[in-house]
């Protein structure tokens, strides 16, 4: 991910951060009361229960963390306490959410953005008053903690972003929202100690740092590294060797472009546009840069797929729910979602719901469709609908994949519809995914259990400190050699045949 787009990403997560509040503790009565509402909606609806996780070892979670709720719990503990049900699920869009309210203007933030290179942490973009804290600095403890022990303490207490035992997305999102995660998990203060190393210097220095407002950390940003913040908008082109024949499509986002748009018309307006403008400079080798686009609507997905699909395909095999889930999809407002559902979906041999359509299919397109050679730029906030992309081009034997491995499975993923229930008590909110989507694609064609980088590119303290978009950078060198990835041409053979 470049610098403009992590620091975009990371203001914009800022925003969703928490103010620690206080509030009466929760008696044992109220707190075991909480926990048991959460696993019985958990169980009701998530289809992805017994998973990952199987569902005895789930239960004997459960019974643990009920138990040890004895006696009257704050409400930041207890946060933590019901953690583990919820990452236990293994899934990246299962999402433990604060209460209302419990973000403010006055809440406070750790006032630098940091990256890591190999095992080692450092502070790249400094809005604290103390100046000396240049990109390159080595930040080694906060609050007399080492930041690698915090750093992994965030990454397992929240799973989102990251589907099974795959790490790639925690790690991605909880180093890049990583002062959104502290004062999430944590709580915020007016000031925090920190030790630290200046560039090219070992000696171990202290200093404590007042934490800015979100208002005061995105005015610094602006003020500092204006130059640095990246504005391209998503779908756009740029053609960056036009002796290769190379450009990029960034795609930041498959969310719609306007609120009002439920057909999606502007997305697909821009799309065209872009591969319109591919089609008339000649490109011949055309880089995808999906790093760090959480997803969206599996429709837009779809659409991009059709600029490059050889034959027609559909994105998903099967949608699966549970029973319960069904009376969230019907609304009493509106009297036809009711026969909305029982045309799409029929009951299942385990009580739930299926699809009864099957696989939708998408039709190629002709006009502005690219021939050329594709190259993929993936991180593991890489994550849902974006996986879908990769994982039906990678089982149509093409392109080749950069950087690290995407967030979601390969297989499928939990997603499509989401209920957020609020736990009656301590107001925590959590959001839960309500169909199993299963993608069209063979097994036997996967690169692992997400879509694994043919090419793994690694930050280095060099690129650290010169901003270089350095996955970029590996993939123009990849694309002068001639190296493209090896597809098994069998593969699509056979799929052509299915």
């Amino acid at each position: 991910m470049t610098l403009g787009r992590f620091l975009i990403v990371s203001l914009l997560c800022l925003g969703l951060s928490f103010q620690l509040t206080v509030a009466q503790p929760l008696s044992p009565d109220q707190a075991r009361a909480d926990l048991t509402f959460l696993k019985r909606k958990l169980d009701q609806l998530h289809p992805g229960v017994g998973y990952y996780t199987p569902q005895a070892r789930m239960e004997q979670l459960y019974d643990s963390l009920y138990n040890q709720l004895t006696a009257p719990v704050d409400y930041l503990s207890f946060f933590h306490h019901i953690s583990p049900l919820v990452t236990s699920i293994k899934d990246g869009h299962t999402n433990l959410n604060h209460r209302r309210n419990y973000i403010g203007k006055s809440t406070r933030y750790l006032p630098f953005f940091i990256r890591s290179v190999d095992d080692t942490y450092f502070i790249s973009h400094n809005v604290s008053t103390d100046t000396t804290l240049r990109r390159g600095t080595e930040l080694l403890t906060v609050n007399g903690r080492p930041v690698a022990d915090i750093h992994a303490e965030l990454m397992n207490a929240d799973h989102s972003g990251s589907d099974g035992d795959n790490s790639t997305g925690r790690r991605q999102w909880s180093l890049v929202q990583f002062a959104d995660y502290y004062a999430s998990w944590y709580g915020w203060a007016d000031s925090v100690t920190i030790t630290y190393r200046l560039a090219n210097n070992s000696l171990t220095r202290q200093t404590r740092l007042a934490c800015p407002t979100l208002d005061a950390f995105r005015s610094t940003v602006r003020l500092r590294y204006r130059n640095e913040i990246d504005r391209q908008p998503n779908l756009s082109v740029r053609v960056i060797d036009t002796l290769t024949r190379t450009a990029v499509l960034r795609v930041s986002s498959f969310m719609g472009l306007k609120k009002r748009d439920p057909f999606q018309w502007a997305f697909n307006r821009r799309l065209k546009r872009a591969f319109r403008q591919l089609r008339e400079e000649n490109i011949q080798h055309l880089i995808v840069d999906m790093q760090g686009n959480g997803g969206g609507i599996v429709a837009n997905s779809a659409e991009l797929l059709r600029y490059w699909m050889p034959r027609k395909f559909a994105i998903m095999e099967q949608e699966e729910m549970k029973r319960a889930a069904r009376a969230e999809l019907i609304t009493r407002w509106n009297p036809l979602s009711a026969l909305n559902f029982s045309l799409r979906y029929k009951t299942d041999a385990r009580g739930g719901f299926a699809s009864r359509s099957g696989r939708h299919q998408y039709h190629p397109y002709k006009q502005n469709a690219f021939k050329g050679k594709l190259y993929f730029l993936v991180n593991g906030a890489s994550f849902s609908a974006t996986t879908s992309v990769l994982a039906k081009t990678l089982d149509a034997g093409l392109g080749t994949f950069v950087g690290e491995a995407s967030g979601s499975a390969y297989w499928g993923d939990f997603a499509g519809h989401f209920k957020t229930v609020t736990l009656p008590n301590s107001r925590i909110q959590v959001r839960i995914p309500l169909k199993k989507l299963t993608h069209s694609v063979t097994a036997d064609r996967a690169n692992g259990f997400t879509v694994e980088p043919d090419f793994t590119v690694e930050r280095t303290y060099n690129d650290l400190m010169t901003n270089r978009e350095y996955v970029l950078e590996y993939t123009m060198e990849l694309i002068r050699q001639g190296v493209v990835a090896n597809r098994p041409l069998k593969s699509r053979l056979l799929q052509a045949a299915r």
